[in-house]
């Protein structure tokens, strides 16, 4: 699901780091593995079939080729034309887009019976991999002059925009990335392909694609349909380019050969893909901070609005649509984090990791040298999370009013653009680059087709409401007219009322103009949107300052941290993910979620038909049922199961990102996407285990299927070579 990212230092400062050291004879029960690790795994005693250099040829063409990041998720090159294999779920906002109250794509579902009929999906761009640099010691060379811990955090920022831009400049076309795999150890530059004009192909029907709703959402046994066609096309001398009618489909080096036997239980399977976060590598006081502070301020505060907004668009079929990919965004996340805080619950995991760091410190006292160079370690980890609970769900609060209240979002975006403009290109933050200017307007017209001033307000009253009796924000400038109950305006939704009555933020032409135009920096302070976000911005400079300090010292220890738990436990870790390219392996296979059962890991069409009386989320197309009635499977159908597979479990371990992520066979073969995780797996983030962390991808079988049968995409079926 695309989501706009919040462009807040206070939230990013909880956004792990990973560690980029492994080697395969230390190989854990878990794992996302680097590029760079993949020669060192013993893939071929686990089940792999075709040559290790097939998945990943640092000098040649490889499976590594076929992949591609596409917003926030991952999808798959599966022929020579540009056509990309992902989720439903991940082209989702992007068909709300092109669809109207009367032709609706998303209910409906679109195929394009010709390239001629593809609909741009304005504002989504592909990544491919392309070469990695390790950067470390330019990065590490330019903190290293910082005066203070503050400046540390802004230094490695500046050298990390520096050497991106070096990079680009050298290859144009492309895009880098620098990631932090190490915090204050190992940094990579990624160069990728960025592909600016993609369509949509075909996409099923919302009651295929969605099947199951949020009734099934990180749930097993599992239904749903969860993939979507796109293309990516580029200028006819093949160069990256905005969307044209003279382009030409994309050729990529490799795509995915479709094999349409599908899979059975216990077969070697295997994932490349982008996960995204995970915490594994964290001491106790950070995972604390999310089970106390992040997981329940956010789980809660995305239930209402679901709730909310569901009821709002009840009767509103235009708003309905309008709300739709904010809905489903928070419903995904929310239920997500319940499951998060459930696992954390069950597996005690704060008190295992504070038991770990106990006997860590025996070992490091027990040593009189790792003693004088660690003693003090653990505490001093502590002392900084300290400073983080004190600012407990302030930061959150700010991110939530920058990103939810879509005009504060508009309008702090246009103040951090006049600040930007004046740095030269080179120093700016990324989204405000020359480059990244097109990307800017999408994501600027993005927020206006979400922008509604009657779910603003409400946005604006919840927020606010529940934020003045925060003690960590009692003291907080811009939330204390909310306390002068005399003042008709500590009303907050009398007060976002006038707010928003008031603003020139109303339109995307109007905003545009007035963004192009740096005269007018010194224009807006007046307006009441802009001048609220001043506010914001001036009270929250304080905490800013304490991020950036937390920061820097995070920067120093927890490099040791990681550094004296390897010499314990006298093993390597993997690296945390963060949204860079990465394998996991495993098998297909069931799990007991629960105590005397069992769940096997591949269900059927006919499990779908029980669930489709339920009716609500389990609706299904008319045509699905006629066709099932009439045995109607053609050579998708599996004797050995009695029917259509429709979904697949296995122990690969995956995170967000990771959705739209092929998943290939022991030849390399594309069996299946996968899409979600079980409920016991949303843990995944923080912990691994076998013996619950199940993910779920929908079984190509019931992609041909529903392609062929309820789709009538036949130029499809022909482009995949399965007809």
């Amino acid at each position: 699901m695309k989501m706009t990212k919040i462009k807040n230092l206070f939230y990013l400062l909880f956004i792990p780091v990973a560690l980029f050291i492994f080697k395969g004879s230390d190989a854990p029960d878990e794992g996302m593995y680097p590029l760079s690790e993949i020669s060192t795994l013993d893939l071929k005693t686990a089940g792999l079939k075709i040559d290790v250099k097939d998945l990943y040829n640092p000098g040649g063409t490889s499976l590594v080729d076929a992949l591609v990041r596409v917003g926030g998720c991952t999808g798959s090159f599966v022929s020579e034309e540009g056509l990309i294999l992902t989720n439903h779920h991940c082209a989702f906002d992007y068909v709300k887009q092109v669809s109207t109250v009367e032709k609706n794509y998303l209910e409906d579902g679109f195929h394009a019976p010709t390239k001629k009929d593809e609909l741009p999906a304005e504002g989504l761009t592909s990544l491919i991999t392309e070469a990695y640099t390790d950067v470390s010691a330019a990065i590490l060379s330019a903190a290293n002059e910082a005066k203070d811990l503050q400046e540390r955090t802004k230094l490695i920022q500046k050298k990390s925009r520096e050497l991106i831009a070096e990079e680009e400049k050298k290859y144009p076309g492309t895009r880098a990335e620098v990631a932090e795999m190490f915090i204050g150890q190992t940094y990579i530059l990624f160069r990728y392909r960025e592909l600016k004009d993609v369509r949509l192909v075909y996409i099923p029907p919302r009651t295929i694609g969605e099947f199951g709703g949020e009734s099934d959402n990180w749930v097993w046994p599992r239904h749903t349909g969860d993939f979507s066609f796109l293309r990516a096309y580029v200028a006819p001398d093949g160069s990256p380019a905005p969307y044209s009618e003279k382009n030409v489909p994309y050729k990529p080096k490799k795509f995915l050969k479709v094999n349409p036997n599908g899979v059975k239980e216990n077969d070697f399977v295997f994932i490349l893909g982008y996960p995204g976060r995970t915490f594994r590598h964290q001491p106790a006081a950070f995972v604390d901070f999310h089970e106390k502070y992040q997981l329940p301020y956010i789980s809660k505060l995305f239930r209402w609005y679901i709730d909310t907004f569901e009821a709002l668009g009840e009767n509103d079929p235009a708003l309905a649509l309008q709300l739709s990919t904010r809905i489903k965004t928070y419903a995904n996340t929310q239920k997500n984090y319940d499951g998060k805080i459930a696992g954390l619950r069950r597996l005690h995991l704060v008190e295992k990791k504070q038991e770990e760091e106990r006997q860590l410190g025996i070992f490091i006292n027990s040593d009189p040298q790792l003693k004088s160079e660690y003693g003090t370690l653990i505490n001093d980890i502590n002392a900084v999370y300290k400073q983080i609970d004190e600012l407990g769900r302030a930061g959150l609060v700010i991110g939530q009013m920058r990103n939810s209240v879509i005009a504060v979002r508009l309008g702090t975006l246009l103040v951090d653009y006049f600040k930007e403009i004046k740095k030269p290109d080179n120093e700016r933050r990324a989204m405000f680059a020359e480059k990244n200017r097109a990307d800017l307007h999408d994501r600027i017209k993005n927020s206006f087709e979400d922008l509604n001033k009657q779910v603003d307000i409400i946005a604006f009253e919840r927020i606010v409401s529940e934020a003045v009796n925060f003690p960590e924000l009692k003291d907080f400038a811009p939330f204390q007219r909310f306390k002068n109950e005399d003042n008709m305006m500590a009303n907050p939704k009398n007060f976002a009322a006038n707010m928003l009555n008031g603003t020139f933020i109303k339109d995307y032409e109007s905003f545009i103009k007035m963004m192009e135009d740096p005269a007018n920096a010194d224009k807006i302070g007046n307006d009441p949107v802009i001048s609220f976000v001043n506010e914001i911005n001036e009270a929250y400079k304080p905490i800013e300052k304490k991020n950036d300090e937390m920061t820097g010292k995070l920067n120093i220890l927890l490099p040791k941290f990681i550094e004296v738990k390897r010499q314990w436990q006298n093993k390597s870790f993997i690296p945390d993910a963060n949204s860079t390219l990465r394998l996991t392996y495993g098998y297909i296979r069931g799990y007991s979620p629960a105590d005397a059962t069992y769940s096997k890991p591949i269900t059927t069409l006919r499990g779908l038909i029980e669930k489709s009386y339920a009716g609500g989320d389990y609706r299904i197309p008319k045509k699905l049922r006629e066709l099932y009635d009439k045995g109607d499977f053609g050579k998708y159908v599996n004797k050995d199961l009695g029917g259509v597979p429709v979904a697949i479990l296995y122990n690969m371990d995956t995170t967000g990102g990771n959705s739209g992520s092929p998943v290939m066979n022991a030849n390399g073969e594309l069996i299946g996407v996968n899409f979600d995780r079980a409920f016991e797996a949303t843990i995944n983030d923080y912990a691994w285990s076998e013996s619950y962390s199940r993910s779920i991808g929908v079984d190509i079988r019931y992609i041909l299927w529903v392609t062929d049968k309820i789709g009538g995409a036949s130029n499809v079926l022909k482009e995949l070579n399965v007809l």
